[in-house]
């Protein structure tokens, strides 16, 4: 488990690419403004697992984050379909990923 360790990413994600990885799934980082680190060190497309369970507002401004700091896309599990509006949180974080919407922008597609 890295649980959102930067120094335990980075290594994992190099050994990923030297592997021959084409796109690579890693874990967010505990501070998500520092994620273009290990966007840096993969040199190819990097998507970003969810993580554990957590508020719309986190959820929404992480993601917004990370793809500002060059996160390709998204893996969320947990976030998405257990949501009380799973259609919603989606039409949200694909606003955010694939639209450059702000969080509070993504926020209003919940209702």
């Amino acid at each position: 488990m890295v649980d959102g360790d930067i120094d335990k990413i980075l290594p994992l994600v190099r050994q990923s690419v030297e592997l021959g990885a084409d796109i690579i799934k890693a874990d967010p980082t505990d501070d998500p403004s520092i994620y273009g680190e290990v966007v840096r060190a993969a040199r190819v497309p990097v998507l970003v697992r969810g993580g554990g369970k957590a508020s719309d507002d986190e959820i929404l401004s992480r993601t917004e984050t990370l793809i500002k700091v060059g996160a390709s896309g998204i893996v969320y599990g947990r976030n998405v379909v257990q949501h009380a509006n799973p259609t919603g949180m989606t039409r949200a974080l694909m606003a955010i990923v694939h639209d450059g919407a702000s969080a509070a922008d993504a926020k209003r597609l919940l209702v």
